[in-house]
């Protein structure tokens, strides 16, 4: 069950869908959670509009929106639910328990909302025979021939000019705005590639108009940061126009295509999905509202004395080396501030946040890749994960994840108090490892760790599948992770 809420505040009119404070605890109500996914997807087809979703979701379920200038001695406390954001492209929500003493611990699931991606260029006119072009770059692996003849969609973020300031605007254009064609196979060979990514895989955006001719002709060689003359002056008209200002009013650009068809179910008894930006909107989507249903029970907030907590981290696909990507300070600079608020004060800050991650448990999420039915033999045979079964725990036994027997057992004993089963997920020998976050993140705080995700076909295509319960089973048990952390992490012995 979903209750929708409309209000006004600093993000603007909001008409969002939340969990209603009895939707606790039946099996097959968790799934329902599929078409809420597909909802996510279609309202963010960027990182920004995925974090703009959730801070409006977020301040709709009685989260306070904090911001890093903030001073925050005043404004933390126990039994709170706080948000902030970094870049506007990740995001850190936190519940503080009633009874949350500063030197407890932290149940943490954090996981990634970026997505491949063609990203528009900095100067992005082109033309060629006639066409008007779009010039892009791929974040990750976007450049792939999964983006060939799809429907692209354009939408991001625009700086605007408003009186003595500039302040960011979302945008996205309500229709096709691109496409990749392909060559037909009649032309042979070179039909198969291989292909120049800068110039075979150009999107059209347009015929070119003899004003564009001649706009491209002026500014052939000007490479300076001038958005009015790096960009086609079609382009940012369609721009400003939805976002109803002058062209003139725009100071820069970072917009990027995305796949224009929307999120749905398939299948003879829509058992599947079909998705764009899977990976990893998907355990974000499922983090968030698990973080969500839990907090909303308000005995479970008073009794708690952890810090529930979700991170939502951008940068992930291209190495999280940013400020807003896990490998930045964001996380800790978060925990230490929550810490240093709420310590007495007689109490050295380092002694408590040391001993917070020592009592913590970091959920590294990130989707994994189920069984392909017409490639099995690429998979581990013992360990090749099903779609609408449960999330799966990643295993690696080169440190590419964070999972270990003590992270193994603390997790199976939350599965077994919600009957959730834990499917397991080893690449086969022989065959690279992915990446997580959790190694990096892991090493950084000490926090024990496990990588676990929900399973997914078809990673870094343009479209991928998962199953209609997935989205359900990954809110259900992460739920059950944040309400039970505080009973089981004390009882796996180790450096005790």
């Amino acid at each position: 069950m979903r209750v929708n809420i409309k209000y006004d505040d600093e993000f603007g009119a909001v008409d969002v869908s939340v969990p209603a404070t009895a939707d606790c605890a039946a099996a097959d109500e968790y799934d329902g959670y599929g078409q809420g996914f597909c909802d996510f997807l279609n309202d963010a087809p960027t990182v920004f509009h995925a974090v703009e979703h959730y801070a409006k979701t977020l301040k709709a379920a009685g989260y306070v929106h904090l911001t890093e200038r903030d001073d925050w001695a005043k404004q933390l406390k126990p039994g709170g639910k706080y948000f902030l954001t970094r870049n506007y492209s990740s995001l850190i929500a936190f519940a503080l328990g009633g009874k949350y003493e500063a030197g407890n611990g932290v149940a943490l699931i954090g996981t990634h909302i970026d997505a491949l991606t063609l990203r528009v260029k900095p100067v992005s006119k082109a033309s060629n025979c006639g066409f008007l072009q779009l010039g892009v770059a791929p974040y990750a692996g976007a450049d792939n021939m999964t983006w060939w003849d799809r429907d692209l969609g354009l939408a991001g973020r625009v700086m605007v000019s408003e009186g003595d300031d500039i302040v960011q605007k979302l945008v996205r254009l309500p229709y096709p705005v691109a496409k990749i064609p392909s060559l037909a196979p009649h032309f042979g060979s070179i039909a198969n590639g291989p292909f120049d990514k800068e110039t075979n895989m150009t999107p059209i955006i347009g015929l070119e108009q003899e004003l564009e001719k001649q706009f491209s002709a002026l500014t052939a060689k000007d490479a300076l940061n001038n958005p009015q003359s790096n960009h086609s002056p079609r382009l940012l008209k369609a721009v400003a126009k939805q976002l109803g200002v002058e062209v003139e009013a725009i100071k820069d650009i970072e917009l990027e295509l995305f796949d224009y068809q929307a999120a749905q179910p398939f299948g003879l008894e829509r058992e599947l999905l079909s998705v764009p930006r899977c990976d990893d909107k998907l355990c974000s989507y499922a983090a968030a509202e698990a973080l969500l249903r839990a907090t909303a029970d308000k005995e479970f907030l008073a009794k708690s004395g952890t810090i529930s907590m979700i991170f939502l981290a951008d940068d992930e696909e291209v190495g999280s080396g940013l400020r807003q990507g896990a490998g930045g300070n964001f996380l800790q600079s978060v925990v230490e501030r929550i810490v240093d608020v709420l310590k007495p004060s007689n109490a050295g800050l380092g002694n408590k946040v040391t001993q917070t991650y020592a009592k913590s448990f970091f959920i590294s999420a990130d989707v994994i890749h189920a069984v392909n039915p017409n490639f099995a033999y690429a998979y581990e045979p013992n360990m090749s994960p099903r779609l609408n079964v449960g999330p799966v725990i990643s295993c690696d036994a080169n440190a590419h994840m964070t999972t270990d027997a003590p992270g193994k057992v603390l997790c199976q004993r939350i599965a077994d108090k919600v009957g959730t089963k834990l499917q397991l997920f080893q690449i086969r020998n022989g065959q690279p490892s992915g990446g997580t976050i959790g190694p990096m993140l892991s090493k950084a705080t000490g926090m024990r760790a496990l990588d676990m995700g929900i399973p997914q076909l078809a990673m870094h295509s343009i479209r991928a599948t998962t199953g209609s319960k997935d989205p359900g089973l990954g809110v259900k048990y992460w739920e059950a992770f944040f309400r039970e952390f505080e009973a089981v992490e004390g009882t796996i012995k180790v450096d005790h």
